[in-house]
């Protein structure tokens, strides 16, 4: 038991040093990792996802942004979707805006965008999401053949015992997925 403490702790520390020490590097992609949309409206934590992109793009560290994300059962718009629109309402062209619909998780998601980016021979980018995602993200797209740098959404509206529980899900999920792998996780979560 002391070794799982020991472990978690230990994953812990990482995940919470790649927030703080997230620096993007010029690529040729920015990747938004999705969020929770409602009606088409991106939430605050999505939308601060999307500003971060918006302003990286704008200080000219990539000329593409593309967007993860697909829809709930239910849903009308895709968080992908919805970020176009958000991007768009704030300035930044349709043409250098790429929407991938696709993926009920973070694994789902990367496996997809990758396709996406790999057909344009992209292969540096910069993950953009909350902090605490960062790593999971970053490793996930790195394990598929990409080189990536992080950008941390700073103006997250997620603080205090959330974010204390969201930094430790993360934690969770990256020490289990050391062992078992990305792909089986997201496997048993959806069961395909």
């Amino acid at each position: 038991m002391a070794v799982i403490v020991i472990y978690l702790g230990f994953t812990f520390v990482q995940v919470y040093k790649e927030s703080i020490t997230a620096k993007p590097i010029r690529s040729q992609a920015i990747v938004v990792m999705g969020a929770a949309e409602y009606n088409g409206v991106p939430s605050g934590d999505f939308a601060a996802r999307l500003n971060e992109a918006r302003l990286l793009f704008q200080e000219k560290y990539a000329p593409l942004i593309f967007l993860t994300g697909g829809s709930a059962p239910g849903d009308k718009y895709s968080e992908a979707g919805a970020g176009s629109t958000y991007l768009e309402k704030m300035g930044v062209p349709s043409s250098a805006i790429v929407a991938n619909p696709v993926g009920r998780d973070t694994w789902e998601s990367i496996v997809s965008v990758s396709a996406l980016l790999s057909t344009r021979g992209i292969h540096r980018v910069i993950v953009v999401s909350d902090g605490f995602h960062l790593l999971r993200s970053t490793q996930m797209i790195d394990s598929l053949g990409f080189a990536s740098s992080a950008a941390e959404s700073v103006n997250s509206p997620v603080h205090g015992l959330q974010l204390l529980l969201d930094y430790g899900r993360e934690s969770v999920a990256v020490a289990s997925s050391r062992i078992v792998g990305y792909k089986f996780l997201s496997v048993l979560r959806h069961g395909s």
